[in-house]
């Protein structure tokens, strides 16, 4: 299904910023904590009443003007450690800046239920996030941040565990958490990254 966005004058892309939320494609992936990226970009569409559509990359956008063309939302195609190849074909086709591309991962170092909003910085060891470092030369992009640890994970396989699904008890927390965070790319868009540090990282 063709885009309603693809008729329009590609100049108009450079008003528009990006979202995009990191995971690994497939059902085997769909509700593991490494996918959280994807969750939230599925809850900003469903708020915008949107759909996905096979974007002209590795990636899948969202069908029609989100927010009357503020943004673009998008999702790679790729698995995690590659991210950073669809982001790039994302930010050059559409000629958005690095800046302006909000990226939303999981964070084993902070608990379910916690976000964290960071206008650049190092990867912390998220493959998502090397992955763009690497393709796009620099750290000087936002990121949202969302707690997927647990408790003590010193001595345990973080492969296994980001992998794994939510237990009984954190799911409840998550929703909660997955709103929250649309929320903040939302206030994002309207406010900047000033305004949702203050309002989300505590």
């Amino acid at each position: 299904m063709k885009g309603e966005w693809e008729s329009v004058n590609p100049s108009l892309f450079t008003l528009m910023k990006l979202i995009v939320g990191l995971g690994n494609p497939g059902k085997k992936y769909e509700r593991t904590r490494h996918n959280v990226g994807f969750l939230v970009a599925d809850a900003l569409l469903e708020y915008d009443q949107n759909e996905w559509t096979r974007g002209k990359g590795p990636f899948q956008i969202n069908r029609k003007p989100f927010q009357n063309g503020k943004a673009l939302i998008a999702k790679p195609t790729l698995f995690m450690n590659e991210s950073g190849i669809a982001v790039q074909k994302l930010l050059e086709q559409f000629q958005i800046s690095l800046s302006d591309c909000l990226v939303i991962v999981d964070d084993v170092n902070l608990p379910v239920g916690k976000i964290r909003f960071r206008s650049k910085g190092s990867a912390g060891g998220h493959h998502g996030l090397e992955s763009i470092i690497r393709e796009m030369g620099g750290d000087h992009f936002p990121r949202l941040r969302i707690g997927v640890g647990s408790g003590d994970l010193t001595g345990k396989d973080l492969t296994d565990y980001v992998l794994g699904d939510f237990s009984k008890e954190e799911r409840p927390l998550i929703l909660s958490q997955i709103e929250r965070s649309r929320d903040a790319c939302l206030d994002w868009l309207e406010s900047g990254e000033t305004a949702v540090a203050q309002k989300y990282n505590q």
